[in-house]
C-alpha cells in the first residue's frame, strides 16, 4: 500500500519524494528512503538534483515570452543572439527557436554535455562556433541539452535578467514551488538529496556539480 511503497529499479531501492495531484488539488505527498548516507529521511521538501525536467520549465518559461509577444516561435535565433554560430554559417542562419524547443536544430549529442568549458549560458553559445551539425536543420529529431542551453540564454537576453532570476520570478514563484532552486547553496541548505551514479553495477555515492552553464 501507499504507506510501505519503495521505487526499486534494477533491484537497488532508490530515495523519492511523492506528489499526487488531481486537478488543482495535491492530494498525496510522501517522502521514502533515505535523503544521504547520513540516514536523513526524505520528505515531500526534500529538493533533488532536477536534471532535464529543467527543459519543460525552460520551454514553458520561452512559452510565456511568446505569448507576451517578445519571442516569435519560428524567427531564426540569429535576431535575439547574433552571436550564435555552428561551424556550418548556412545552417546556424537556418535554426530558429521552434527547431531548439523540438531537438530539431541539428546540434548533436556530442556537444551537449560537460566536456565544454563553458560556465555560463553565454559561454556555452560561444562555444559552439566549433560544432558541426549531425543533421541538416529540421530533418532529424536529436536529443541534447545544447538546445536548451540556447534557449536559457535567449531568455537572459530577451527578459534582461538571469536564467535563474526569471525562473524563481516567472516559474517557482507563481506554481507555489517553495523548495525549487536554481543555486546550489541554496539547495543545500534546504536539504539537497545525494546525488548517486552507477560504477561497475553499483550505485555510488556521488557529488553532481551544478552546472550553471547546462539545462
Amino acid at each position: 500500500d501507499g504507506d510501505n511503497a519503495v521505487v526499486e529499479l534494477g533491484g537497488v531501492r532508490k530515495p523519492v519524494s511523492l506528489a499526487l495531484v488531481e486537478g488543482d488539488q495535491v492530494i498525496f505527498m510522501k517522502g521514502y528512503g533515505k535523503a544521504d548516507q547520513s540516514g536523513r529521511p526524505v520528505t515531500p521538501q526534500t529538493p533533488f538534483i532536477l536534471a532535464s525536467v529543467s527543459k519543460p520549465l525552460t520551454a514553458t518559461a520561452i512559452m510565456q515570452l511568446i505569448e507576451a509577444g517578445q519571442i516569435e516561435l519560428d524567427a531564426p535565433v540569429q535576431r535575439y543572439l547574433p552571436e550564435f554560430q555552428l561551424a556550418d554559417p548556412v545552417a546556424s542562419r537556418q535554426i530558429t527557436v521552434r527547431h531548439l524547443l523540438l531537438h530539431t536544430s541539428g546540434i548533436p549529442s556530442t556537444a551537449c554535455d560537460t566536456r565544454m568549458e563553458s560556465s555560463t549560458l553565454a559561454e556555452y553559445v560561444a562555444e559552439l562556433q566549433t560544432v558541426t551539425p549531425a543533421a541538416p536543420v529540421g530533418t532529424q529529431h536529436i536529443y541534447c541539452s545544447g538546445n536548451y542551453n540556447v534557449l536559457g540564454h535567449i531568455l537572459e537576453v530577451v527578459a534582461g535578467q538571469s536564467f535563474g532570476e526569471y525562473m524563481q520570478e516567472n516559474i517557482f514563484k507563481p506554481l507555489d514551488m517553495r523548495h525549487s532552486f536554481t543555486s546550489e547553496e541554496a539547495a543545500l541548505s534546504a536539504g539537497l538529496a545525494q546525488g548517486y551514479q552507477w560504477f561497475f553495477g553499483l550505485r555510488v555515492p556521488t557529488h553532481h556539480h551544478y552546472n550553471t552553464s547546462q539545462l
